[in-house]
């Protein structure tokens, strides 16, 4: 395939179900640049932290749209193309991937826990102060971890993950 580097565009490309890994395999063994950010995310359940997509069931690639639409198109994990109505799929801007690599780091990970700044109100996501308000009087961001103050029949303090709160 001999084609300019400026025919190539970056394209949204719906996954199959949690099955980003494998379209980025058969996409980049095609020849195909790709990228998926990554992130790490709490799962209540397992109690644990979790590497999952930034975009679940999305992963942009690079690629010369119609010429590569069928390798693309037929790859393992594949759903189909982002497109609106019949037309052919819109292309993104090379600014946005970009800006999104810009904010990974070195492993490919964005960091998306929340940020917190003394003074912010809060509410309890989980466990024995569930769905109590409070207000943050320190964030740790190093450990992840934030000091509450609740207001309840008395001012107390109390220390949690950051996950356990959200932002009011």
């Amino acid at each position: 395939m001999n084609c300019a580097d400026n025919d190539l565009r970056w394209y949204v490309i719906k996954t199959k179900p949690r099955e980003e890994g494998r379209c980025l395999e058969e996409l980049s063994s095609s020849g195909i640049e790709t990228f998926c950010p990554m992130t790490k995310e709490y799962r209540w359940r397992r109690r644990r932290y979790e590497t999952v997509a930034f975009f679940p069931g999305y992963v942009f690639g690079r690629f010369i749209f119609p010429d590569d639409y069928y390798t693309v198109k037929w790859a393992r994990g594949v759903n189909s193309m982002v497109r609106f109505g019949e037309n052919a799929p819109p292309s993104l801007d090379d600014s946005i991937i970009g800006f999104l690599r810009g904010r990974t780091d070195e492993k490919g990970f964005i960091d998306s826990t929340p940020e917190f700044k003394p003074g912010d109100p809060v509410r309890f996501r989980t466990g024995p102060f569930k769905d109590l308000a409070g207000t943050i009087l320190r964030a740790n961001t190093a450990e992840g971890r934030v000091l509450v103050l609740m207001d309840l029949l008395y001012q107390a303090k109390v220390e949690v993950d950051s996950y356990q709160v959200q932002a009011i």
